[in-house]
């Protein structure tokens, strides 16, 4: 990928958190070039902070391999109306969870606090070892990290990376306690048409089909007809009429390709919307 120029970065932060490292490796990555890293306490000030800076991209999650879509992503790219604005990259980091605590006594804690994924992906860990403890959400792992080691109450833990234990002198308790070994967390890179249009793999639309029978058949089979891979689809309340979803879709290749072209044309008497999110090159 070309040089990314962008004056800022905004990630959900702080520093530590899953989104932190995953905004470190696309800088890497990306080669993106004078960041000022801005951390935000919520994936929609993300939205708002590279809406209002021309200059500027953001990191944001979309998939986890366990508890799936991250909806507050999702539904914040459906209200996007800066069509210039578009997700430019991905990337996926492993995720391992840890039990953090500045205590270093487990069988004090009385509250674990982290983010609803996280307490999530470790439900099964957190009722084998403590039943029905009081649990706590917050806007991101780094942020239940900070809170703790600034309270420093050992009845609190939270569920948070090695980074957050560094970060903020927090004693692990105990390490990979994901209910699942192999997890996994998906994220997107946005900005404005800065990436390099001969690397994309990938592209992510948004359509919501008519309302009869068999409507959504008809959008795959005019993808099967093209020969288009459909690798993810996920549906969402248009939160307009009760009944009616808007359905996420990633395909293989680029928008701009003869084939999708051809198809999504075709989509158009199918559908009531359709939004193309973005082509983008995917990092492993």
């Amino acid at each position: 990928m070309d040089k990314i120029n962008a004056q800022n970065i905004y990630y959900l932060g702080p520093d530590g958190s899953n989104t932190y490292n995953a905004m470190l490796k696309l800088i890497d990555i990306c080669n993106i070039k004078s960041v000022n890293r801005m951390p935000v306490k919520s994936i929609k000030s993300a939205f708002e902070g590279i809406k209002s800076d021309n200059s500027s991209v953001c990191v944001l999650p979309i998939e986890n391999s366990i508890e799936g879509i991250v909806r507050e992503t999702i539904d914040n790219l459906v209200r996007l109306n800066d069509t210039s604005i578009q997700i430019i990259a991905e990337t996926s980091i492993p995720i391992n969870h840890m039990l953090l605590c500045s205590g270093n006594d487990k069988l004090k804690i009385k509250k674990i606090i982290s983010h609803p994924q996280a307490l999530a992906q470790c439900s099964r860990y957190i009722y084998k070892t403590f039943g029905d403890i009081e649990l706590k959400e917050v806007s991101s792992t780094g942020y239940a990290a900070k809170k703790i080691s600034e309270v420093k109450d050992e009845t609190l833990a939270a569920i948070a990376n090695e980074s957050c234990a560094k970060l903020f002198n927090l004693n692990i308790l105990e390490a990979s306690i994901n209910d699942e070994n192999d997890n996994q967390t998906r994220f997107y890179l946005l900005g404005r048409n800065c990436f390099n249009k001969n690397q994309c793999e990938k592209t992510a639309i948004m359509l919501s089909t008519k309302n009869h029978a068999g409507a959504l058949c008809d959008v795959l089979k005019i993808l099967s007809n093209h020969g288009i891979n459909l690798t993810y689809i996920d549906s969402r309340p248009s939160r307009k009429v009760f009944g009616e979803y808007l359905f996420f879709m990633e395909l293989d290749g680029y928008s701009q390709d003869t084939g999708i072209q051809t198809a999504l044309k075709e989509l158009k008497q199918y559908v009531d919307f359709l939004k193309i999110l973005g082509s983008f090159v995917k990092y492993n």
